[in-house]
């Protein structure tokens, strides 16, 4: 008979694992979706917004976290802390209050390279002085590898590209 309650201490590794966030209120987990294969190793890989995450001191400018998939398997906890480009890596706001990681999304292969790609949202920036009229991130997959972080404002048509909200909040 299966349980129709899981009991999540019981997560070991090889039947799920827990993701634990990093800071106190960061809402780690706001928002979570599949990744796709933002890597191209051949497996789908996950993303977890932290809307209001004060990365570099800056107040729920949020942060978003990409966990590679591995077929090495996991232990039964995963600190969002330990991302460090071998097995995923984080994404910052770039400004206060951006909430950046308010929304997350495999966004497909946009760019047509046969990996996949990646969109956040931060629904609180403000590009252009234009407050709150929000920002999205399109992130683009690669199989060169990643660091521990991507630099948001690194984002050159290359490697992604912004879209900038039209209207203020």
């Amino acid at each position: 008979m299966v349980s129709s309650a899981l009991n999540l201490s019981s997560l070991n590794g090889s039947n799920g694992f827990v993701i634990n966030g990093i800071n106190v209120s960061d809402n780690s987990g706001y928002s979570v979706s599949s990744a796709g294969d933002v890597n191209g190793d051949g497996i789908e890989d996950l993303i977890i917004g932290a809307p209001y995450a004060d990365p570099n001191g800056l107040l729920n400018s949020g942060q978003s976290y990409v966990v590679f998939g591995s077929t090495s398997g996991f232990s039964s906890t995963l600190s969002l802390s330990s991302l460090d480009g071998s097995n995923g890596f984080v994404l910052s706001g770039m400004n206060a209050d951006d909430h950046l990681g308010s929304s997350v999304s495999d966004a497909g292969d946009i760019n047509g390279d046969g990996i996949d790609d990646l969109i956040i949202g931060a629904i609180f920036a403000s590009p252009n002085g234009i407050d709150g009229s929000g920002q999205s991130y399109v992130v683009f997959g690669s199989t060169s590898g990643f660091s521990s972080s991507l630099n948001l404002s690194s984002l050159n048509g290359s490697n992604g590209f912004k879209i900038n909200g039209i209207n203020a909040s």
